[in-house]
């Protein structure tokens, strides 16, 4: 049986006034950084008006 590993997700850096978070979340299984981006997108969208990502970095991914 296949066995994935459940991702861990650490805040490591945030601005004083709340406008600015640096989260890690790791590991993830192949594909699986796709549907947790669709999924932060399609919340972000829908829930919080005026808020976006500026930006995604991923370590090991051109």
């Amino acid at each position: 049986m296949f066995e994935i590993e459940k991702p861990k997700i650490q805040c490591v850096e945030t601005s004083e006034d709340g406008t600015y978070g640096k989260f890690v979340v790791e590991p993830l299984e192949r594909g699986y950084g796709i549907t947790l981006g669709n999924a932060l997108r399609r919340m972000l969208l829908s829930s919080l008006p005026g808020v976006a990502p500026t930006s995604v970095k991923i370590d090991g991914v051109l």
